[in-house]
């Protein structure tokens, strides 16, 4: 899907970017590649089960969300 750009609001701390992404199924399976070797590390902060996706949402939104935060089924 595409989207126009969002409303910024700098009095909020609110900004906007658009992000453009391609599938390159050779690329990921490298980067998955660099984190079994060590090579590329990703801190997550919590893991979640997918029904506290509201609560997960509710945390980020009020600035609780301790960081990336993995849902799991």
């Amino acid at each position: 899907s595409t989207t126009g750009p969002g409303p910024e609001e700098p009095g909020r701390g609110v900004r906007t970017a658009q992000v453009f992404v391609r599938g390159d199924a050779a690329r990921l399976a490298e980067l998955v590649a660099d984190v079994d070797r060590g090579e590329l590390r990703i801190h997550v902060a919590e893991r979640r089960p997918l029904s506290e996706l509201a609560e997960v949402h509710d945390a980020a939104v009020s600035g609780r969300l301790p960081g990336k935060t993995v849902l799991v089924p």
